[in-house]
């Protein structure tokens, strides 16, 4: 027996079988209160628009999770704003796909077709089976020929077995250069027969989504019964769970991933609250990303709009309360250049824009639980004005809420002044501000500057035409 062999027996014999269900669930807990707020106010905004309008939002969540499915497992790279070309379609994302090369554009439909396919799959109400699962990985692996091997004469590209348990071991050397175990070849099948009968579990079958798929995606992980492509597979495979509750898919960036193999890595260790967390987190980011597309897509558009003219020391989530200040600071700053950027996108010489971040007077209520920051109120206003003859303004004026006892969840709150209790009031996490702006806050951001921007160029539009309207000459 060779060296090679005695090492392939020993890391067979490594391998940790996933857990049960029930152990699953008895080590973990899962707090469903903004889950429950965050789909209340999505369903509430989404009565009595149509079907197309909130399908083309759920889409925008699809395509983010299908192109960076893809670059988490280093097909291609990505950035936000790639990232956010492509999910929104805007009118360059077609070319921005050429510019990453020939092979990617195949790679991304392929990954569309296999959300799609586990779309299907989670209107069918079906328990997950083992030829569903095989299936959606040719639907992922559909455009990808080969995998690289790492062999005794250096590495090598083989023909990738589509939709067929691997036959040869799939160990791996982790990023901190040790060795990590999967299933041995002639248990994968068996393995794979367990997970599926876990999945089909009444135990399973009553849980909440969340936990569904957060257990699907890890013990899939665990077991890797391909030879390539189970990353993208669990990733799909846990969407299933949350498409069947609330039609959208879990969205996780490529921006993410360190943060993502840490949690892998925990639920490796016994911590599996670690990864339900993260699962948890990236299902709030999805409902918040298709809940401000909803709203980006409610408003009217630019060209329409141009063709008609917290406590005294350290919070519960450790943070200072000058830091939560400064996290709200920040989020008004960013509103600003990011509104400011939409509005330059389409200004023209005949209209001049403003705006700034200063103190200013509060007139607006402010709710229970929050507060204005400790060294007064922040105001952030944006203005546009109309040349002669069509003189006219408009502004708008946001004011800054940030929570009193910020456990690293609360949301921080930009408020319309003159429309408080409303729902123009943009929102975002603490620890979607600290220490750095989250990849899916980025994307919210840049929709509600566009729906800003609209907004206020359909106001001047009115106002310009009702000035003209009443000249006597």
């Amino acid at each position: 027996m060779s060296e090679s062999d005695v090492n392939i027996h020993v890391l067979d014999a490594a391998y940790k079988p996933f857990p049960t269900f029930e152990e699953w669930k008895a080590r973990t807990t899962l707090d469903t209160a903004r889950w429950d707020r965050y789909n209340i106010d999505l369903k509430s905004r989404a009565a009595g628009l149509s079907s197309e309008l909130l399908d083309r939002a759920r889409n925008v969540a699809k395509r983010a999770a299908a192109i960076d499915t893809g670059a988490i497992e280093g097909l291609y790279e990505v950035d936000r704003g790639f990232t956010y070309t492509v999910a929104m379609e805007t009118a360059t994302w077609e070319a921005a796909l050429a510019q990453k090369g020939e092979h990617v554009r195949p790679l991304f439909e392929a990954q569309l077709h296999a959300y799609d396919y586990v779309l299907d799959l989670a209107t069918k109400a079906e328990p997950i089976s083992e030829a569903a699962i095989r299936a959606l990985h040719e639907e992922v692996c559909r455009a990808q020929s080969t995998y690289r091997v790492i062999t005794s004469i250096g590495p090598q590209e083989q023909t990738l077995p589509k939709g067929q348990y691997k036959t040869l071991p799939n160990h791996v050397r982790t990023r901190k250069g040790t060795d990590h175990s999967y299933a041995p070849v002639d248990v994968t099948p068996a393995e794979m027969a367990r997970l599926t009968a876990e999945l089909r579990g009444s135990a399973f079958l009553a849980a909440h989504p969340v936990l569904q798929a957060a257990y699907a995606h890890y013990s899939f992980v665990v077991i890797h019964p391909f030879a390539d492509g189970n990353g993208r597979v669990a990733r799909a495979l846990a969407s299933a769970f949350t498409y069947r509750a609330i039609s959208m898919p879990i969205v996780i960036l490529s921006e993410q991933r360190d943060t993502y193999l840490t949690a892998l890595e925990n639920a490796d260790a016994g911590d599996y609250q670690a990864f339900v967390n993260f699962i948890l987190a990236r299902s709030l980011e999805t409902i918040n990303l298709v809940d401000e597309s909803l709203r980006c897509a409610s408003t009217v558009s630019a060209e329409e709009s141009l063709a008609a003219l917290e406590s005294l020391y350290l919070t519960k989530g450790g943070y200072t309360h000058e830091q939560v200040d400064q996290a709200g600071e920040k989020l008004m700053q960013e509103i600003l250049q990011t509104v400011q950027q939409a509005i330059a996108k389409v200004r023209t010489p005949r209209i001049n824009s403003g705006g700034g971040v200063q103190s200013g007077g509060a007139t607006y209520q402010i709710p229970a639980g929050y507060r204005i920051p400790l060294s007064g109120p922040r105001i952030l206003h944006v203005s546009l004005s109309s040349a002669p003859p069509a003189v006219a303004s408009v502004s708008v004026v946001y004011g800054l809420l940030v929570p009193k006892d910020a456990t690293g969840g609360d949301d921080i709150q930009i408020v319309d002044q003159s429309k408080a209790g409303s729902q123009n009031a943009f929102t975002a996490r603490v620890d979607e501000l600290t220490p750095s702006l989250a990849g899916p806050l980025r994307i919210r951001l840049n929709m509600f500057a566009e729906r800003i921007a609209n907004e206020l160029l359909v106001e001047l539009s009115k106002m310009a035409q009702a000035v003209m309207r009443s000249r006597p000459y």
